[in-house]
């Protein structure tokens, strides 16, 4: 399993995109602090991964509700980590 690591300022987990009305309100609230942020699906709290499984039309929705609700528009990079390392930094 992987751990990674701890919720931050820039960093939300969320165990799955159920949660994603919640993740929204973060994109905001990091943007608006930070300027950025990432939100990890398939993530508990405590940082230990729990995955889940995605589909095109998952990813799609998504980025469609994350383009209806932020404005003014944001331009997010939404993708499936197969390898998390890969996209991790």
């Amino acid at each position: 399993m992987i751990n990674f690591g701890k919720e931050s300022e820039i960093l939300e987990f969320k165990k799955s995109t159920s949660e994603l009305n919640e993740a929204i309100v973060s994109i905001v609230a990091m943007l608006n602090k930070s300027g950025k942020g990432k939100i990890l699906f398939g993530v508990k709290n405590n940082g230990d991964g729990v995955g889940q499984q995605l589909t095109e039309n998952t990813l799609r929705d998504i980025s469609r509700r994350v383009a209806a609700d932020i404005k003014p528009p944001i331009y997010p990079s939404i993708y499936e980590l197969a390898n998390p390392w890969n996209h991790w930094g």
